[in-house]
């Protein structure tokens, strides 16, 4: 930034082109102001031109260099949003798969005291069929000794 008071003699000269030298700007005539503002339109123009020529140079040997670093980056990009799906997935697996634990876990002794009072309803009908067919086995003995008294063959 320039200061107040160099902004202020730079207002004051002007280069006068017909001439060609620099004059001050209060004693130029409308004329020489004019053809003052175009050259220096002119010249900005052309610099205008040049920097545009170099930054088109410079961003096509930038495309080059860095082409393969932005194609890196946008598939390392593309890997962390896989990875970050992924965690999110697994991340609500197993919320899911702690919950269903611990409802397994709770459950445990319920289902326990389940299966001992099924295995003790079944021993107890086990052994009821037992001594069932004991007593049918003891009939049948003394319905053979009978009918073999009575003199009656068995099937």
């Amino acid at each position: 930034m320039l200061t107040p008071k160099y902004e202020e003699c730079y207002r004051e000269v002007m280069f006068n082109v017909g001439q060609s030298k620099y004059t001050r700007a209060s004693m130029s005539s409308k004329k020489d102001r004019i053809e003052f503002l175009e050259k220096a339109l002119d010249v900005n123009r052309q610099l205008m031109t040049k920097e545009a020529k170099q930054a088109a140079k410079i961003e096509k040997k930038l495309k080059v260099i860095l082409g393969g670093y932005q194609a890196k980056a946008m598939a390392l990009c593309k890997q962390i949003e896989e990875i970050n799906d992924q965690l999110d997935t697994v991340s609500v697996e197993n919320v899911t798969y702690s919950k269903l634990r611990e409802t397994e876990q709770s459950i445990i002794p319920y289902r326990l005291q389940k299966l001992q009072e099924h295995l003790l309803r079944q021993s107890d009908r086990e052994k009821g069929l037992q001594e069932k067919f004991k007593y049918l086995l003891d009939q049948r003995k003394e319905l053979t000794i009978e009918m073999a008294k009575l003199g009656i063959s068995p099937l």
